[in-house]
């Protein structure tokens, strides 16, 4: 019998256990990584969903204005569901979400679902599911990702212009790159990376620290110095054993014109490579600037396209409960 009930904090070991054995769940739906949030500002309300009393799936999600949404501490959200679930399982499950949310006059549930190439095993029938079950699409993202599992020369993955580059040219000689554990001047030069477009880092100084700390080995910071000056850096997560994901790529202002914001990435290639991992996920390409801030940001999309990236969709789903 499936039954859904609240998480409580006494099961963050068994819930982080499952999501990392799970199908499709990454490091950002673990609960020791929700809870790095310093200021809370959601009340949470994640799920442990199990079938006679073992883990088939679990939902990272908070509260907010009668909203039961994906988890706002979290870049992935949706469902986490265990490996080999059966299709009318899981059909199941999202008709006890249904019944629960309108019994707990949740007027509307908003899920983030885990791109397909998080998957340790590829499966659609969750998209088909919730779809066939009445969600609306509500928000379409596009990230794009380089598979870089089935080439044992990284470079032979760029275009011949990028190739090139990192053949001939002699600013590479003058820079220096170097993994760290220090995020004060790397996050300087995100701070006013960001305030150009009127925006903030996702994460503050003292919550990078405190992920560092957390999951020392889950996420490389990579600095990129010239002079003796850090002049730039890129911050991977390693998501799951599979996918890596370049959650900040940024470099002073001063350099915008080089190629050392494109020489960061493909560092991040090389040491997610290194790991032995699958995909690197260089992130949304959308213009939170513009008036329509879903819509593609071309330009760095042919940019992330230089490194042979393709699209990834990341699709944020919505049901409606009038009547609840």
């Amino acid at each position: 019998m499936i039954t859904i009930n609240k998480y409580v904090s006494k099961e963050l070991n068994e819930w982080d256990q499952f999501v990392s054995s799970s199908n499709n769940g990454t490091i950002f739906q673990k609960q020791s990584f929700i809870n790095y949030h310093i200021n809370r500002k959601f009340t949470d309300h994640s799920l442990i969903i199990k079938n006679n009393g073992n883990i088939i799936a679990v939902l990272p999600a908070a509260m907010k204005n009668n909203i039961l949404y994906s988890h706002p501490g979290s870049s992935y959200g949706g469902l986490v569901t265990a490996k080999n679930v059966e299709f009318s399982m899981l059909n199941e499950i999202i008709l006890k979400l249904d019944k629960y949310c309108i019994n707990n006059k949740f007027k509307s549930i908003f899920l983030i679902s885990t791109p397909s190439i998080y998957h340790k095993e590829l499966d659609d029938s969750l998209e088909y599911l919730l779809q066939w079950n009445k969600f609306y699409q509500k928000e379409l993202y596009v990230s794009h990702a380089v598979n870089i599992y089935n080439t044992t020369e990284l470079l032979n993955l760029l275009k011949k212009r990028k190739r090139r580059y990192l053949n001939n040219n002699n600013e590479l000689k003058t820079l220096k790159f170097k993994e760290s554990n220090e995020f004060d001047e790397f996050y300087k030069i995100l701070l006013a990376s960001k305030k150009k477009f009127h925006a903030k880092p996702t994460h503050s100084l003292e919550e990078l620290n405190r992920l560092k700390a957390m999951f020392p080995n889950d996420m490389k910071l990579l600095l990129t110095i010239k002079n003796d000056k850090i002049v730039g850096g890129s911050l991977v997560f390693f998501a799951n054993s599979s996918v890596s994901l370049v959650f900040y790529n940024t470099i002073l202002n001063e350099l915008k014109n080089t190629q050392v914001a494109m020489l960061q990435l493909y560092k991040s290639m090389e040491i997610s490579k290194q790991y032995g991992y699958k995909f690197v996920d260089f992130g949304v390409s959308h213009t939170p600037e513009g008036n329509d801030p879903m819509a593609p940001k071309l330009s760095l999309i042919s940019f992330k396209e230089q490194f042979n990236a393709r699209g990834v969709l990341r699709v944020a789903y919505q049901k409606d409960f009038h009547d609840s």
